[in-house]
């Protein structure tokens, strides 16, 4: 197995993918473990989380991090090579949808995409995988999907891979397939990084995007399927950054009733959390916001958005949370449309433990008094 290196072409249209950046971004924060890079060598699998259409983009910033630089494959949603993709996805409006379909029609991002190493995947009751199903044909055409991916990491690709499969609609994982179990068992001496997304939609008028990158870790070849679904899972967990828009979320929702409470307060229990995260758990990564002094800018945002949304009121230096903050949707397939602030709080799953615990030690040693 030799790795094919990349070229300038291959690279220049990566590059080509990232300047959409600025259209879906606000900003791109990146935190790294040690040296600025991602190891990758050959044959590696790089797992990611899977949030939204925009961690194409992501991905895209990460490449040029690679070391060394070896061309991808990249698993990809079946209709994402398709025709027509944009304007069925975006729905777009306006001129938005004139320059969709323009792109569409060029086929640009199905060639692009595709010279970049992204391949069609089945995905479980969507694209025509129910009528596989019926006739009996989905598990022979999954297999065969994977047989192609490590055909190509044999060739000399290095794999990015979603491990959930799907992307996730609460703000953390998705049960995490066994994706890497199957590649593990079929590449022999298969190196393993990570690296995690965290989306901050409250902060800013647009999304910041925050990227975590890990360290290499190691699958044993004797380790079973659950526990190598658990270890890429707690991997990925871990990584989430703990950002002004999920951390503010995670203290509303503490609140647990309709309260008045002031800014000054707010602001004064948020870095109380950051100080206490900082000092007994410097593993967990922290955006760059909470490190600042002055949050008042991103803070009016962030309480403008969630009046908007109905989840508080805000009248002078008081904030008052509505009883319906506090309600877990029936569904959350979308629960960033349907509580926003849950949704971020989500994000902090893997660190509840630890932010629970200093909660509750500022609690009973000074007193949360959160009442006007």
């Amino acid at each position: 197995m030799k790795p094919k290196r990349h070229t300038v072409p291959y690279d220049f249209l990566i590059k080509l993918v990232s300047f959409a950046r600025g259209l879906v971004f606000h900003s791109i924060e990146e935190n790294f473990p040690e040296k600025e890079e991602l190891e990758a060598p050959y044959p590696s699998a790089l797992l990611c989380n899977h949030v939204s259409e925009a961690d194409v983009v992501s991905l895209a910033m990460v490449y040029p991090r690679l070391n060394p630089k070896i061309k991808m494959i990249i698993p990809a949603r079946e209709d994402i090579l398709k025709r027509g993709f944009l304007q069925k996805e975006f729905r777009a409006k306006g001129i938005l949808k004139w320059i969709f379909k323009l792109i569409d029609a060029s086929n640009i991002i199905p060639v692009l995409l595709r010279y970049i190493g992204a391949v069609p995947i089945k995905r479980p009751f969507r694209d025509n995988a129910r009528e596989l199903l019926k006739k009996g044909e989905l598990r022979d055409k999954v297999d065969s999907e994977w047989t192609d991916l490590v055909a190509h990491i044999r060739k000399g690709r290095n794999l990015f891979m979603f491990p959930e499969g799907t992307y996730n609609h609460d703000g953390f994982l998705n049960q995490v397939k066994r994706g890497a179990y199957y590649i593990k068992s079929k590449i022999d001496k298969l190196h393993f990084n990570s690296f995690t997304l965290t989306y901050d939609h409250l902060s800013y008028q647009k999304t910041k995007l925050y990227i975590k990158y890990g360290k290499p870790f190691e699958i044993p070849s004797e380790m079973p399927a659950d526990k190598v679904v658990k270890l890429v899972a707690d991997t990925l967990g871990k990584h989430y950054t703990v950002t002004l828009g999920n951390l503010t979320s995670y203290i509303l929702l503490k609140l647990e009733r309709e309260t008045n409470i002031r800014k000054q307060q707010l602001v004064h229990l948020l870095f109380q959390v950051k100080s206490q995260l900082e000092k007994h758990s410097p593993e967990i990564t922290i955006a760059s916001e909470l490190r600042k002094e002055n949050i008042q800018t991103q803070l009016e945002l962030i309480f403008q958005k969630l009046k908007k949304v109905n989840l508080i009121d805000w009248e002078g230096e008081f904030i008052k949370t509505k009883e319906v903050l506090y309600h877990i949707p029936k569904s959350l397939h979308n629960l960033k449309k349907s509580n926003i602030v849950l949704y971020h709080k989500n994000q902090l799953t893997a660190h509840l433990s630890t932010l629970d615990e200093i909660w509750n030690d500022m609690s009973l040693k000074i007193g949360v008094n959160i009442n006007s």
